[in-house]
């Protein structure tokens, strides 16, 4: 991740991950994040998770 782009944490259900992505639930949509631009922060096995990404891809996503 760039060090210029503004990072913004989600909250969100792991549905699904594949070698390159992680698909979430935010409680209204699920939305496939690339992993390459993520961080997931696994807290174990409780659910929700938290995911660190950048403002604009949240943005894009629709989920801020």
């Amino acid at each position: 991740m760039s060090q210029d782009s503004k990072l913004t944490d989600i909250v969100a259900e792991l549905r699904h991950e594949t070698s390159r992505a992680y698909l979430i639930w935010d409680g209204a949509q699920q939305v496939w994040l690339p992993k390459s631009m993520v961080e997931m922060y696994d807290n174990g096995h409780a659910k929700p998770k938290q995911f660190t990404l950048p403002e604009w891809l949240a943005k894009e996503k629709g989920l801020i």
